[in-house]
């Protein structure tokens, strides 16, 4: 199977941010060989929130992910590269940083299932609707 140029969404989440990790994310997302083709901080709105997650809505745990995602400053970054989703996603390890490999981030930097430290788009198709969820064509170099 030919390899695919993808685009994908990180996100340094609250607690990812808080701890001092962005520098450290940032550099092993560089060292993997990632191009970060825009990045900006901000706080999402509770709105926001639930716009990007509503796949999860009426789950149990969606009102704890919104309650935690709008709880402090998130870094977004808009990755590309070949076969970016699955490397990302191996990048970041297991949702539950318990059951993460070694090294992923979170891993290294995740204080549990919820709390986790980043997010990353799942698929190819999430890929690309994620990062125009947050990014204008324009803004990306």
């Amino acid at each position: 199977m030919e390899n695919m140029f993808e685009r994908t969404l990180l996100i340094i989440k609250p607690d990812g941010v808080g701890k001092g990790h962005i520098g450290d994310i940032i550099r092993r997302i560089e060292q993997e060989g990632f191009i970060i083709r825009g990045m900006r901080m901000v706080r999402l709105s509770r709105d926001q929130a639930a716009d990007f997650y509503a796949v999860h809505r009426g789950k149990p745990f969606y009102e704890g992910l919104l309650n935690y995602v709008t709880s402090g400053r998130v870094v977004l970054m808009a990755l590309e590269g070949e076969d970016a989703v699955s490397r990302l996603r191996r990048v970041i390890g297991a949702t539950d940083p318990a059951q993460a490999d070694p090294g992923t981030l979170r891993k290294l930097y995740a204080e549990n299932i919820e709390r986790n430290a980043v997010h990353g788009s799942d698929s190819p198709e999430n890929g690309v609707r994620e990062v125009a969820f947050f990014f204008k064509e324009e803004e990306l170099c």
